[in-house]
Order: structure tokens, then C-alpha cells, then sequence
């Protein structure tokens, strides 16, 4: 997925313009000292807290404006940049791994001054939810686990073809977004209507202005979330110990977090929920409303 993300901020900013919605809600953004670093974060809406951890590259500003305006009226988002993503800082060692940003997410948790969390977690965020859960279980409730994968030998790993297109430089950056949504008019129009709200949400003031990521960060990242992760067997046994309620959610047609690894998670964790949605990999972006909906009844 390297500069997948990269590819979506920028077909963000050059596409043509959309007029802004209205604004009512401004994000403050704040920081917070965990550790060696500064993460940065907003909160949102009223309710019982939900800690919302992105995946790959991708920093606070990258949610479903959709999604977070319906979740923020049952809870209090807490949207925040991994270590070295967006505004938060990072350390000059190469610390970056799945197990340290679980780490970070449970200091920024403890620093905010919260006892207990709910968690949504979203693809590589996913990775980060299942290790805060592994390694912080006192500090969650409930979470759901979007498109995640379960890591070392026990993963279903993405197609050659989607591997290939997603790490080759020369793929075009449109067909590599593509590949996160369905391949039909449905997907197509999605990714076209999510591309206009985020821009819109942006252009209100609504979200932050928030998508710089380094290429040392991407370097970082990439290694975490492939060579760390795919040699890694103890997250996989690490589930069967988790013991709060977890939904686990994917997109039926997800080509790069095939569904089937949202199946053996929840195989895996005892008791997990599991619910497929229509769309892609993206399926949060592809089904906004009836995605946040489910949470929201999960997390009652």
C-alpha cells in the first residue's frame, strides 16, 4: 500500500472544487507528551469516549466525514496521528512497529486522563487495535476491527497482481485508489462522493488540514505493517486471550485485507462478532452511514 494514501490526499487537493459545507464544529487541535513523542489530536462530539486509530499513512483528517459526523453524536471521538504521521512527531530512532504504536495509542489514552476506551481501528489501525488489546486490555471496553489482519503465517495474504500494482511505483495513483474500492460503477462513485466529502469537510474547517507524511515515515510505516508484522505468530495467539467484546468488520470484495482474515480473527477472539458490508477494502468510505449505524448499536 506504499503511497496509497499519499495518492488520495493528492487527487484530494488537485480535484475540482466542491462547495463547503456549512461549518459548525471546528477541531482544536492539541498535543499530547507520551513517551519520547508529541501526538497530535481533536476530539469530537458528546458521549463515551472512542478512540479512533487510522491505518497506513494516514492521519486524523483521512476519516469519512460522514461516518465521524453520525459516530460523534453517540460518542467522543478521539482522532489522533500515529508517530510520525501528520502533526504528531517522532523519534530519530526507527521505532516504528505495530507493538509500539499499541504502546502509544495506550499512553495517549492514559495522558487524556481516560480509564477506559472504546476502540475503532481501521486497516493498519486495525493491526494497532488488536495489539492494544493484546497488550492493554485494562484500557478497553469494546472495539471494532476494521479490515484487519491477524498477522505472520495465519494471514491470507493479497493476491501477486494487487501486491504488485499497490508496490509498483509506475501504477498509476488513481488505479492503486481504485483498488480500495469495488470495480464497478458502485465502487467508482463511492470513492468520487468520499473524495468530495473529506475535501469539503476540509475546506470548512470542519476537519483539520492535517496530511504531511515523510518519506522517512513511509519508509518506517511500510517495514511495520510488512516485514515486522508477516513474521510475527504471537498476535494471532495473543487473540484467543482477549477477553472484551470485539466486532470484527471488512468489505466483502476487500482485495488487499482479503475477508477472509477478518474471519479467522474472529475465529480467533472468543465471542467476536462479525459482519461484512458491501464495497472494498474501503468499505467505511463505500457504506459511511450503514457502517457507523453498526457501531453505533455495538458500542450501546
Amino acid at each position: 500500500m506504499k503511497r496509497l494514501l499519499i495518492a488520495f490526499i493528492a487527487v484530494l487537493l488537485c480535484a475540482g472544487s466542491v462547495a463547503p459545507v456549512r461549518a459548525q464544529f471546528k477541531p482544536e487541535v492539541q498535543f499530547a507528551q507520551v513517551g519520547q513523542i508529541k501526538m497530535a489530536y481533536y476530539k469530537r462530539g458528546q458521549g463515551e469516549p472512542l478512540l479512533m486509530i487510522n491505518g497506513f499513512l494516514s492521519t486524523m483528517s483521512l476519516w469519512d466525514p460522514l461516518m465521524i459526523e453520525v459516530l460523534a453524536q453517540q460518542h467522543q471521538l478521539i482522532l489522533f496521528d500515529n508517530r510520525g504521521v501528520g502533526l504528531s512527531t517522532d523519534t530519530q530512532e526507527n521505532l516504528t512497529t505495530i507493538p509500539q504504536m499499541a504502546d502509544d495509542a495506550a499512553g495517549l489514552i492514559k495522558a487524556l486522563g481516560y480509564k477506559k476506551v472504546n476502540v475503532l481501528a481501521y486497516s493498519m489501525g486495525a493491526r494497532i487495535g488488536q495489539q492494544l488489546l493484546i497488550r492493554h486490555p485494562e484500557l478497553v471496553n469494546k472495539a471494532v476491527l476494521c479490515a484487519a489482519d491477524p498477522g505472520g503465517s495465519h494471514h491470507d495474504p493479497a493476491a501477486a497482481d494487487v501486491e504488485a500494482k499497490l508496490n509498483n511505483p509506475n501504477t498509476p495513483e488513481l488505479e492503486k485508489i481504485a483498488l480500495t474500492f469495488t470495480n464497478d460503477e458502485a465502487g467508482r462513485q463511492a470513492a468520487k462522493e468520499a473524495l468530495s466529502r473529506i475535501k469539503s469537510a476540509v475546506a470548512a474547517g470542519t476537519m483539520p488540514n492535517d496530511f504531511q507524511v515523510s518519506k522517512e515515515t513511509i519508509a518506517r510505516q511500510d517495514r511495520a505493517r510488512t516485514v515486522l508484522w508477516n513474521k510475527d505468530n504471537q498476535n494471532f495467539e495473543g487473540l484467543k486471550n482477549i477477553k472484551v467484546p470485539v466486532l470484527v468488520t471488512d468489505g466483502r470484495s476487500d482485495v488487499i485485507d482479503r475477508p477472509k482474515n477478518s474471519l479467522i480473527i474472529a475465529n480467533q477472539i472468543p465471542f467476536a462478532w462479525l459482519a461484512f458490508f458491501e464495497g472494498g477494502h474501503a468499505f467505511l468510505y463505500q457504506s459511511p452511514k450503514k457502517f457507523a449505524d453498526t457501531v453505533n448499536v455495538f458500542l450501546q
